[in-house]
């Protein structure tokens, strides 16, 4: 075993690590919430990784993304995250997906050579993370999904759950509603109960400056909200938790 994942061995055990280092995960967006399980993942010993987000980094994307530095604005966020994988374990096994997750669900997981052991949905787009729950939910792949952590101050107020007993949080009533109409039920999520605080919606703050991807694509700017570094990330940690203590069958 070697010394970077000795520290979590002492907890876990040699096999565990062994096994994580065999286990595979996709993880749906790479932002905010996602590059902070990503990291997680990897720095815990995950051998094998797929990561998928169209998107480049751009300078607002600083205050709260682990791979956004100045020197990187401009480049492909799994492309730089996959610099800092290989920098953290050059054995992990990296796949990187620069495509938008819209209906096109299936072509993620088709053709993959080692099925994936756990899903993570960290889009910020509804549409999309209702295709990725129903194609996992009917597929019997083990997923968990992240809810909206915009406009919210309070990192301890973020709890693993269903989707059922969320409360608080826009985005996860919209997804509870639709999946409710589905009779898709019982998929674990993270959100806060923290009540959204309300932000500044002058011409200043009301769209995001469009990447240049964003630019020729045809997609049409988003609406953003508030946001910080410590209430993401910690949505991020949080995700890497259930899913290592999932596949390891930690309770």
């Amino acid at each position: 075993m070697k010394q970077r994942f000795s520290r979590f061995s002492m907890l876990v055990g040699e096999e565990a690590i062994e096994k994580l280092n065999k286990s595979n995960v996709i993880v749906f967006g790479v932002g905010g919430v996602g590059s902070y399980t990503v990291e997680s993942l990897v720095r815990s010993g995950i051998g094998n990784i797929t990561m998928v987000d169209y998107d480049e980094i751009s300078e607002s994307n600083i205050n709260r993304q682990l791979h956004a530095l100045d020197s990187t604005v401009g480049m492909s966020k799994i492309e730089v995250m996959k610099k800092r994988i290989l920098n953290i374990n050059p054995d992990c096994n990296v796949t990187l997906k620069k495509e938008i997750v819209l209906k096109n669900v299936e072509i993620f997981f088709e053709n993959n050579n080692q099925k994936y052991d756990f899903a993570v949905d960290a889009i910020d787009v509804i549409d999309s993370k209702i295709n990725i729950i129903e194609y996992c939910y009917n597929n019997n792949i083990n997923i968990i999904s992240s809810m909206g952590f915009g406009n919210k101050m309070h990192p301890e107020m973020i709890e693993i759950s269903t989707i059922e007993n969320t409360i608080s949080c826009p985005m996860a009533r919209r997804i509870r509603s639709i999946l409710k109409k589905k009779c898709i039920k019982n998929i674990p999520v993270v959100f806060s109960r923290e009540e959204v605080l309300k932000p500044d919606k002058s011409e200043t703050f009301a769209h995001e400056a469009p990447t240049k991807f964003k630019q020729n694509n045809g997609m049409p700017r988003k609406i953003i909200p508030g946001s910080n570094a410590f209430v993401p990330g910690t949505a991020g940690l949080i995700i890497a938790s259930y899913v290592i203590r999932n596949l390891l069958e930690i309770k």
